[in-house]
């Protein structure tokens, strides 16, 4: 079997673990055996003990050359032909194994091309970065036509080194699935009648919480049947908690955490909402689809990949709270538009989102490199 080793900054719940699990469970059906080398600190990190061929248990944050030098090590020990690095932070231990590991190739997903965030200084300087990274890269995959578009226009990859292998899911997962309406609403306090707004992503800033949750106060004096259900965690709960607090919306929100019955709550939402500033390829987005639940989303990188405005859901501006307060106040009141919609993207998401799909254009990729 070929040999490769996977890289990731962490193992906590989120897009690129899941993304690497999904690959694990689909390795040795195409010949491969992959190693995982990560740290010990979220939910998938038994999850991968369990699918891969091994794991390096390895600390990366913050960056560390004697981690670099340890992973270097098991690469020549074992004998790994091609690392695959997943997330920016992933990148720059794979990248440089290329010059102290000769004849190894490199792969390296991007997951994301998120650079406004810094300051201007260490904008400059990540890019600089980059830009000697990708001198040391084989192969560039992006999850969306979007992502590789930006990628590009920011010299981080080229043209003819760069493929897009968009994210997949299980959809027979979301299919026939029963839902006790009454017991959810109860557990999460909301009222028999109420109209759920939900979504699903980590409590950090470039998830758009704020706009939302803004808009969320707009929305609820028009319609006040409705509710907010956020579920997810992350390093801005305190910030979301606070604004919550601040809008006096206490009655309305409910904080569920993170979660793992997410085909369950996508059949209780009435509306599924992406607030994101920016996206890689979001697995919430895909997943509401295939459950036929209706989507309102911004119109960012990611999501307006998936999501077709006037076809198979709705598209707002990002970082607009009116805009989306007003899409989602006409959403309450058109379901049978919303169902029309929601049939459209099950479709879409059946022809060219599977898991099955992934896997197959991933592996190939890998064949066609070594």
């Amino acid at each position: 079997m070929k040999k490769i080793l996977y890289i990731a900054i962490s193992s906590q719940t989120g897009g690129v673990p899941r993304h690497i699990l999904q690959a694990l469970r689909h390795a040795k059906e195409y010949g491969y055996k992959v190693t995982v080398a990560v740290p010990d600190d979220g939910d998938y990190y038994p999850w991968f003990k369990e699918q891969a061929a091994d794991i390096l248990k390895v600390d990366l944050k913050p960056y560390s050359f004697r981690s670099l030098w340890k992973i270097r090590n098991y690469i020549r020990k074992n004998k790994i032909m091609l690392v695959h690095s997943h997330g920016k932070g992933a990148g720059m231990y794979a990248r440089p194994l290329k010059l102290l590991c000769p004849g190894l190739k490199v792969v390296h997903t991007f997951h994301g091309v998120h650079i406004e965030a810094y300051k201007t200084l260490l904008r400059i300087f990540y890019c600089q970065i980059e830009h000697i990274l990708k001198l040391w890269t084989d192969c560039f995959i992006c999850v969306s036509k979007s992502e590789r578009k930006e990628a590009i226009r920011l010299g981080f990859a080229d043209r003819k080194r760069t493929k897009i292998i968009q994210n997949g899911v299980d959809c027979q997962s979301y299919q026939h699935i029963s839902v006790n309406r009454e017991h959810y609403l109860e557990k999460f306090g909301f009222p028999r009648d109420a109209y759920i707004i939900g979504c699903i992503a980590r409590l950090e800033q470039v998830k758009g919480h704020h706009y939302l949750l803004a808009a969320f106060a707009r929305l609820i004096k028009k319609a006040p049947q409705c509710r907010l259900l956020l579920v997810g965690d992350g390093p801005d709960r305190k910030k979301v908690e606070a604004q919550i607090q601040e809008l006096g919306l206490e009655e309305f929100v409910c904080l569920a955490g993170f979660r793992h019955d997410v085909p369950q709550l996508l059949k209780l939402f009435n509306v599924f909402v992406s607030a994101s500033l920016k996206e890689g390829m979001p697995y919430t987005l895909i997943e509401a689809l295939a459950a036929e639940t209706p989507v309102v989303a911004t119109d960012v990188i990611g999501n307006r990949d998936l999501i077709k405005k006037g076809k198979n859901g709705f598209l707002v501006p990002a970082e607009n709270a009116d805009e989306l307060a007003e899409t989602l106040y006409m959403v309450i009141n058109n379901p049978d538009l919303c169902k029309k919609y929601s049939k459209q993207g099950k479709k879409m998401v059946q022809a060219f989102f599977t898991e099955d799909r992934f896997a197959e254009k991933l592996f190939h990729v890998y064949g066609e490199i070594l």
